[in-house]
C-alpha cells in the first residue's frame, strides 16, 4: 500500500485516486555522513548521555539536600 501526502490517502494503484498525484519512483539515496562526522556524534552521545544522567542525580541530590 502506497500513502499519498497530499490527501493521507492509502492506495495500491500507481496514482492516488483522490488527487490523482503520481508518487516518484526513482529516488535518490541519501549520503553517508563522512567518517569525521560520525564518529564526533558518538563521541558527543558517550559523553553526553552520562553528563546528563549526572545533571539530574544532582540536580535531585540538591533538592533533598535542603530539606
Amino acid at each position: 500500500m502506497k500513502y499519498c501526502k497530499k490527501c493521507g490517502c492509502l492506495y495500491a494503484t500507481d496514482v492516488c485516486p483522490k488527487c490523482g498525484i503520481e508518487e516518484p519512483i526513482n529516488q535518490p539515496e541519501p549520503e553517508a555522513p563522512d567518517k569525521k562526522t560520525l564518529t564526533r556524534q558518538w563521541i558527543g552521545l558517550l559523553v553526553g548521555i552520562p553528563l546528563f544522567i549526572m545533571a539530574i542525580y544532582v540536580v535531585i541530590y540538591m533538592l533533598y539536600a535542603r530539606g
